[in-house]
């Protein structure tokens, strides 16, 4: 009986088949259980949020240093572009659009400062003129790119 029922059950699992394998879109980035994208459109913070949201896509979360390289390998030198963290709803309390814990931080030092009613999030490349790669506050409504993440 015990015989029977393993044949049984590898019948069942070849007869499935291959399980469907996930790829990303054309022109977006694999990496983890995510495909990102760049775009270099200048927008401002909630029109590229919308934007990634039409793609049925976020603005990208960070949720690791490993995560963090990776996204800035996608992004030109010099480049500051949106990630989707903000604190408009409670000031100093930072979230994620993607609804994730915000469970990692890179912020450049002494950011986030909210000069400026500055409620969102950016990844940089050129902070006050020198080479980094941290987040900063900044307007919502400065204009810039975006980097956008999809779950598989």
């Amino acid at each position: 009986m015990a015989m029977l029922r393993s044949l049984l059950l590898l019948f069942i699992v070849f007869s499935m088949g291959k399980a469907e394998v996930k790829k990303c879109p054309y022109g977006w980035t694999h990496f983890g259980v995510r495909c990102y994208k760049f775009f270099s459109q200048a927008v401002n913070w909630v029109t590229a949020e919308r934007k990634c949201q039409s793609l049925d896509a976020n603005l990208a979360s960070v949720h690791s240093k490993i995560e963090q390289d990776f996204l800035l390998s996608l992004l030109p030198s010099t480049t500051q572009c949106w990630i989707g963290t903000h604190d408009a709803e409670q000031e100093g309390e930072w979230l994620w659009t993607d609804g994730t814990p915000f469970d990692y931080t890179y912020w450049a030092p002494g950011q986030p400062d909210n000069k400026k009613t500055e409620n969102c999030g950016e990844l940089t490349y050129n902070y006050y003129g020198q080479s980094y790669d941290r987040w900063n506050d900044v307007p919502c409504l400065t204009e810039q790119g975006y980097v956008c993440a999809k779950y598989l």
